[in-house]
């Protein structure tokens, strides 16, 4: 493997192939060629937005903005109205029109001064500017190789997630740019063309929201299926981890992290919940309030999320210590209601948020399972609700019932899977928090 900072010397193959483009195979050569001449017509760049759908371009986009020394914004989509916003903070946009000269690629980024800048919503829907630097990620990088490097040594990367967030960048581009592993220059939004396309022992880099979304589809042939699965972005339903795992013949091997810190942990989703194990090179412990510190390379570090220890170093997960409401006088955890709402036979999946009422008003919005979509029919959605407040209020007190609920076919989510309590407040017509 070669670090980040120093691709542009790697000795490798001119003609190694280093992204597929449909038939076109783009090699060694050309990358090295292009980012060089990137470099060129970026020089005096001080900061600039990469909004690249095609990897390849994104790629070479990004090592030409940091061997220019130019900060690199990373918007999270190319809406008007987050392009408008930007419009005053950057020199330049970078996007699939850029199409530099070739020239040498001489000067390589500075690792450690270099600095990406990733927007997240996270789960509130409110924006926020996360800094990470090429140093950092190369960190993560090595840990996820030692790990993994040798059993996915050749394996061609095919994605679902964007590379404007931090997961995709790092799993579908920078480390098989690393490790001198092939990736497809498209992100893959539909199974059907993702599976024609991709080849047998692939590393296929996906999310929950596209994973729950796998009915209908053939097992693969056992020379079709990818080498590993990889999951991160939300919680994998159990439901869904089992059926991926019958169609596309891999079990799901989830990854845990964010975007300030980049993956910690992983587990291998076999059945049932199985704990996180940090990375190699990673710690993890609970401060006196139970909430995760994490030892990393690049330093030490608190998250909000609530964690029980495991055996061998391993944790569960425990919620979000940030999603406490106060309803009624009462401290209520909205991971503890969606925990029973969801263990109703009557209930899929659901997510609880609370609006911005005054007294503020604790809501749901459900997907029933097949029993519950059944009674929903033949009841309605009023007396649907009440018997789901009975069967909460055998474990949970009356100020954690819910008063308010939207019965759906699936949950709102991110492109990465994610739940944000604007979507669901949406759908009741309002703002919310949780």
């Amino acid at each position: 493997m070669t670090a980040l900072r120093a691709l542009h010397q790697a000795s490798r193959p001119a003609g190694q192939v280093v992204a597929l483009r449909g038939a076109e195979r783009l090699t060694w050569e050309r990358f090295q060629a292009e980012v060089g001449g990137a470099a060129r017509e970026l020089a005096g760049c001080r900061r600039a937005a990469l909004l690249c759908r095609d990897s390849w371009r994104f790629a070479v986009g990004l090592f030409g903005l940091l061997s220019a020394g130019a900060t690199v914004v990373l918007p999270p989509n190319a809406q008007l109205a987050t392009l408008a916003a930007l419009a005053g903070d950057i020199d330049r946009m970078v996007d699939d029109g850029f199409a530099p000269g070739g020239a040498e690629w001489s000067q390589p980024p500075d690792a450690d001064a270099s600095r990406l800048h990733f927007q997240t919503s996270g789960s509130t829907g409110d924006a926020k500017r996360i800094e990470r630097s090429l140093g950092e990620m190369e960190a993560e990088i090595a840990a996820l190789h030692s790990l993994w490097g040798e059993s996915l040594a050749g394996a061609t990367a095919v994605a679902t997630v964007p590379h404007q967030h931090v997961y995709g960048l790092i799993f579908k581009l920078l480390w098989p740019l690393a490790a001198g592993r092939p990736f497809f220059t498209r992100q893959h939004d539909l199974w059907e063309d993702l599976l024609a396309e991709m080849p047998a022992g692939a590393l296929l880099v996906t999310s929950p929201a596209h994973l729950t979304r796998l009915g209908g589809l053939a097992p693969l042939a056992q020379d079709r299926q990818p080498r590993m699965i990889l999951s991160a972005g939300a919680a994998l339903p159990e439901a869904a981890a089992e059926e991926a795992r019958q169609v596309l013949g891999v079990a799901v091997t989830e990854i845990y992290g964010s975007t300030e810190t980049g993956a910690i942990a992983s587990r291998r989703r076999h059945g049932g919940e199985p704990a996180w194990t940090p990375l190699p090179g990673y710690g993890v412990s609970p401060t006196a309030a139970g909430l995760l510190e994490l030892e990393a390379p690049f330093g030490r570090i608190e998250l909000a999320d609530r964690i029980r220890m495991a055996a061998g170093g391993g944790f569960h997960l425990q919620g979000r210590a940030d999603r406490i409401a106060k309803i009624e006088g009462k401290r209520i955890s909205l991971d503890e209601v969606e925990r029973a709402l969801t263990a109703l036979p009557e209930v899929e999946v659901a997510a609880l948020v609370v609006l911005a009422e005054s007294p503020p008003v604790l809501a749901a919005v459900v997907v029933p399972s097949p029993e519950g979509a059944a009674i929903l029919a033949a009841r309605g959605a009023f007396r649907f609700s009440r018997l789901l407040r009975q069967g909460l209020s055998a474990s949970l007190e009356p100020a954690g019932l819910p008063r308010r609920w939207r019965f759906v076919a699936a949950l709102p989510t991110g492109t990465m899977g994610k739940r944000r309590a604007g979507d669901f407040a949406a759908l009741f017509g309002g703002s919310g928090d949780g």
